[in-house]
């Protein structure tokens, strides 16, 4: 070999053995290998790994809705509003919350209810005509779909009545408004939302691979965006089975208490679920550890010297992690610096 080509070899070896070492050429991707036994020492923070109580939670984005919920719409030939309920107003099912041409439609229920006496009158006549004999089924059937088509018209007569009078379907409060008095309405224009407020629910999208950890009955907490310190705590109340196709997500519907009445539907915040509670764990600060193409990592210090650890993650709360393998109490952990190290690096702490 040339004499000259061995010296600039070795020059470069020297010069990385100043900055940790240098490394076989044949290292596989994600392997680190030990510095040079004169590497410098390096500063780091380490803490003893301890057990510890542990919540594992599952955070996501939700908005809140009323535990019942409806968008009303105007009776299906429109016509003008007279009357509205002011924004506030609570009501039981049944009752009305605006009026719109309601003497109209009040008028074409009373003449469809009129017509299916009309019409049964008729059906039960021809009923015992044909028993007697004195006409054939045809009659029957005939009068039959008379008083059926009567029985529809009266059904749509009764919607438009209770449309026009935005009639509560439950116990609610009215909570927004799309029309105003003495406006002209189309025919299935929004009108009113009625909502019930005791209880919300919070409506979460949760990622296809959480989704199978979760069941009905966990426990919850919701806080608002603005205002995270307060915890408004709930259940889950349902998960979807099915899968999304587009989002690959699954829909969550959380329960929760409103007896203060803070919380209004169209609000948006942080929804969590208790996966489960652990009373001896392992949990680190999520800083501590190594994202790399071979996997998660931690640097641990085993006699002033660093040593790599492969660890699995069980899952992660806030800025803390749960690590189901790969460390024990008592171990020494990087908690800062890890970067700064390799396998086999002379540290300090």
């Amino acid at each position: 070999m040339n004499p000259l080509k061995i010296l600039i070899v070795c020059g470069v070896c020297a010069s990385a053995a100043l900055v940790g070492g240098c490394q076989r050429s044949d290292a596989a991707p994600g392997e680190t290998k030990a510095p040079a036994a004169d590497s410098a020492v390096v500063k780091v923070v380490v803490a003893d790994v301890k057990e510890t109580s542990y919540e594992d939670w599952g955070s996501y984005s939700a908005d809140l809705r009323g535990i019942e919920d409806a968008n009303l719409t105007a009776p299906f030939q429109g016509g003008r509003v007279n009357w509205i309920a002011p924004m506030g107003t609570r009501v039981k099912a049944g009752q009305p919350l605006c009026d719109i041409d309601s003497v109209k439609y009040e008028a074409a229920l009373q003449a469809a209810m009129a017509q299916v006496e009309v019409a049964k009158g008729d059906l039960e006549r021809a009923r015992v005509n044909v028993e007697k004999g004195s006409l054939g089924r045809s009659v029957l059937d005939a009068a039959n779909l008379g008083f059926q088509s009567a029985r529809m018209n009266m059904a749509s007569a009764q919607r438009g009545y209770e449309d026009c009078r935005c009639q509560a379907p439950f116990d609610g409060e009215l909570v927004s408004r799309a029309i105003d008095r003495y406006q002209t309405v189309a025919p299935g224009m929004p009108t009113v939302r009625l909502s019930r407020m005791d209880k919300l629910e919070a409506v979460i999208s949760i990622p296809e691979t959480d989704a199978f950890s979760f069941s009905e009955g966990m426990k919850t907490e919701f806080r608002l965006l603005q205002g995270a310190d307060r915890a408004y705590i709930g259940r889950l109340a349902s998960i979807d089975r099915a899968i999304d196709p587009r989002s690959r997500t699954v829909t969550a519907r959380i329960e929760i208490g409103n007896s203060s009445g803070q919380l209004k539907p169209g609000m948006v915040g942080r929804a969590r679920i208790l996966r489960k509670t652990y009373s001896k764990a392992i949990v680190v600060p999520a800083t501590a550890l190594l994202r790399l193409q071979s996997g998660v990592t931690v640097m641990v210090v085993e006699n002033g010297i660093a040593r790599q650890r492969k660890v699995e993650v069980g899952g992660t709360s806030e800025e803390r992690t749960l690590i189901s393998e790969g460390l024990k109490a008592g171990d020494k952990l990087v908690v800062s610096g890890g970067f700064q190290v390799t396998e086999g690096t002379k540290v300090s702490f």
